[in-house]
This record gives structure tokens, sequence and C-alpha cells, in this order.
């Protein structure tokens, strides 16, 4: 180290010292720099999924809906005597199927906003596609459900 860099009074220069841990950038969640292959993929596809609003409100509609279709599908399923797997939403279907409705919907809707707000941040991004594939899921269990016959 040369002495017309160091300065006694401040220490050691912080550059000459390498950095143990690579922490990804921290306001969004996106790393800086480009990645190949498949994470440099899948991080490419949340920036563009990130930056076309027109797709996000897509995937966070199609959860909407398909939270409402399952609550048709159960009350269908209730009224033709079957079981409540949720325990919650059992006790809600108890009291009364307003207030299955008004909970199952309020918090989904909660949960949108949420999203919304956050729309800029890695996790969410990927939180929303994470309940799109689960509630495509449970569509799916629906209409096998439909497809059997009910004894």
């Amino acid at each position: 180290m040369s002495s017309e860099t160091y300065d006694a009074s401040r220490g050691a220069d912080r550059r000459e010292q390498r950095t143990p841990l690579y922490f990804p950038e921290r306001r969004a969640g996106f790393e800086r720099r480009n990645r190949a292959g498949w994470r440099g993929t899948y991080q490419e596809s949340l920036r563009t999924y990130r930056d076309n609003p027109s797709t996000f409100m897509l995937v966070l509609a199609t959860i909407v809906v398909f939270n409402y279709i399952d609550y048709q599908l159960t009350v269908r399923i209730l009224g033709a005597g079957g079981v409540e797997l949720n325990p919650l939403m059992a006790r809600l279907f108890a009291l009364s199927p307003i207030a299955a409705v008004t909970a199952k919907l309020g918090a989904v809707g909660v949960s949108m906003l949420i999203l919304l707000s956050l729309r800029q941040y890695r996790r969410t991004l990927e939180a929303s596609l994470l309940l799109l594939v689960a509630y495509t899921a449970l569509m799916f269990y629906h209409a096998g459900l439909a497809i059997q016959p009910l004894s």
C-alpha cells in the first residue's frame, strides 16, 4: 500500500479487503449483473414479468377468479353432501356461507392489493406466480372431482 493513499486517521483502506459473501441487490431482490444459464434466464423472465404491468394484473385477476370459482364449487360440493377439507373454512361454512365468502374473498382481495403494491420486489413476483400455480392445481382438483360420479 502506498503512503499517498493511506491516511492514519481513517485506518486501512476497505477496498483492499475481499468481501467474504455476495449479497444480491437488496432494494428489489434482483442481481445487478447478468448471469448465464438457467439462473440468468429465470432472473430475466422475472424482470420482464415485473416490467409488464398488464401481465401482472392478468395473473392477479386470474387468482381472484379462480378463488371465486373455488368458492362456488365448494358450495356445490357441500350441497351434494361433500365435506370441506379446510378446517377454518369448515367452521365459517358452519356459521353461514356469507361469512365464508366474505372471509375467502376478503383475504384474497387484501393479499392481491399487497402483492400489487409490492410488485417491484422479486419475492412478490415469485409469490404471485406460486399462488397462480396453487390455484391452477386446485382447479384441476375440482375438475377431477367433477369427473367422478358422486356417490
